[in-house]
């Protein structure tokens, strides 16, 4: 396997390359997000670049899309010396940057987003007839099809993704960064984006593809750039390297595989938290328990009402029927809405995090302070020492990187983002927590740490509720797993006789209902 490997090593296809970026970096207050960091990508080539959340792989990718000024090195494409903080000169340059947050406009139509930025006019006026034509043709190009007319609010997550790309594609790039495209897709979605991208490769496109998913980065890419810390540790040829190879320069150490099983013999506690007959939008009648100590899992595909389901449990969401209640102390009290919910021990870790879960402009001890104002305040104010006390001491329990709590919770990588806003909830030392995806978009060792997270509470008689696009998590995790579709609960199948293919079976409707079982 080979070491660290210079800018000008060429990979195996023998061309040029098209993007150089050489010993960039890029530092914010006293840290360097990206430090001395070289890069090179070939026409034709899909390059991977991976590393743990805050290794600086997104920092780097703004860089060469010149929406961030690098402190020191260069960015050439096709021969042509890149502006730094200019993404106008990197757009004219041919480079194209999907970012991991979409940036689509949900009032605009698909056409009118693929151009967003590049609208073709005459005399001041929108030329419909040509945004069209550009716009479809952008579409054709990826093998999409998707009303030009539709707004993207009424979208759904995968199509805008694919609508984002076309924008890219549109502009004729001749470099395609793709920052964890497929977060949100799911399996089937997943590897259609990938044959897409294929493609576009083979029409001589150089990408750069960040990715999480390492069997992602195996299937796809001819080469792969780790970084650690900011730093640039290795690039190899993937035929070149095992995954568990991979994900130990990722990290710095060998992951260590947890010695946990979620069907022990652990007996569950009490009925901690009881929905009976719940009904509302995408959620049709619903009964669900879950004991202290326990962790129930909610399988199923996208838009079978999983949060649906949980954001109508926990009062986020308006019932149209059905009770919740929560026991605690021998004491049972009906959950009537969210702050009822909240004020009798439950703790909610949202899908979106960045809109529903953080406030990204305040800091991680301010983001701390919201749910836990009581335990921070002295006399009815406030006290900045407890608030910080709280938040150090919380940050250590997550294992928050760095652990500056006077940061902005924006300027974290999203899996440490993920661990603020458990910190925010563990600070209330929760009877009841009910995890939206709790592991989506976060690196390998910021996954293994909150699955430890999500255990330590269980252990500690803490009732966990867990939906969860991830099959294999769900399975290392729940103690029961829950299936729905359509709308319903459809299949129970505790851990010991669960695994991928009777989840996906009851999740697609291959098997026949499995209630109780």
């Amino acid at each position: 396997m080979s070491e660290s490997v210079s800018v000008d090593q060429r990979p195996p296809s023998g061309r040029s390359p098209v993007i150089e970026a050489s010993n960039v970096s890029k530092h914010f207050g006293g840290v360097f997000a990206v430090d001395d960091v070289s890069l090179s990508v070939s026409p034709g080539e899909i390059h991977g670049v991976v590393g743990e959340n805050g290794a600086g792989k997104s920092t780097l990718m703004r860089v060469l899309a010149g929406i961030l000024k690098p402190d020191r090195g260069t960015v050439v494409v096709d021969g042509r010396h890149l502006e730094g903080g200019d993404p106008r000169d990197a757009l004219d340059a041919g480079l194209a940057l999907v970012h991991q947050e979409l940036s689509l406009v949900p009032e605009m139509t698909v056409a009118e987003n693929i151009l967003l930025g590049s609208t073709p006019t005459q005399a001041g006026f929108i030329k419909t007839g040509d945004l069209k034509e550009i716009a479809a043709e952008a579409l054709k190009e990826i093998n999409v099809s998707v009303d030009l007319d539709e707004p993207v609010a009424r979208l759904s997550v995968a199509l805008r993704q694919f609508v984002e790309i076309a924008r890219a594609v549109a502009r004729k790039p001749r470099v395609l960064i793709l920052d964890e495209p497929t977060a949100t897709l799911t399996p089937a979605e997943t590897d259609y984006l990938l044959d897409m991208l294929e493609r576009l490769a083979r029409s001589g496109l150089a990408i750069i593809y960040i990715s999480h998913r390492i069997p992602e980065i195996f299937s796809i890419c001819t080469q792969v750039t780790v970084l650690r810390d900011g730093k640039h540790v290795d690039t190899v040829n993937i035929a070149e390297i095992r995954p568990d190879e991979l994900v130990a320069k990722m990290v710095g150490r060998e992951l260590q595989q947890e010695e946990y099983s979620p069907h022990d013999d652990r007996p569950p506690g009490d009925i901690v938290l009881r929905a009976r007959g719940i009904r509302a939008p995408g959620v049709d009648d619903v009964d669900l328990e879950v004991r202290a100590g326990q962790i129930v899992g909610l399988g199923g595909l996208v838009g079978a009402g999983r949060t649906e389901l949980v954001r109508a449990i926990i009062g986020a969401d308006l019932r149209s029927a059905g009770e919740v209640s929560i026991t605690t102390a021998g004491r049972t009290v009906r959950v009537t809405g969210y702050r009822s919910a909240v004020t009798n021990g439950l703790a909610y870790v949202p899908e979106e995090r960045r809109v529903d879960g953080l406030a990204l402009t305040m800091t991680v001890a301010d983001n701390v302070a919201l749910p836990n104002r009581g335990s921070v305040s002295q006399a009815g104010v406030l006290s900045v020492r407890k608030i910080t006390e709280l938040a150090r001491r919380l940050a250590d329990v997550v294992g928050l990187r760095p652990p500056e709590v006077q940061r902005e919770a924006g300027d974290f990588s999203g899996g440490n983002q993920q661990k603020v806003v458990l910190a925010k909830w563990l600070g209330r030392e929760p009877d009841v927590i009910v995890l939206d995806e709790p592991t989506r978009g976060v690196d390998v060792g910021a996954k293994a740490e909150i699955h430890r997270l999500i255990r330590e509470l269980a252990d500690g008689g803490t009732a966990v509720l867990v939906v969860s696009s991830d099959l294999p998590e769900l399975l290392h995790l729940a103690d029961v797993i829950h299936v729905m579709r359509d709308g319903h609960i459809v299949g129970t199948l505790p851990a010991a006789v669960a695994d991928e293919k009777s989840v996906m079976s009851l999740a697609s409707g291959e098997a026949g209902d499995l209630i109780g079982v």
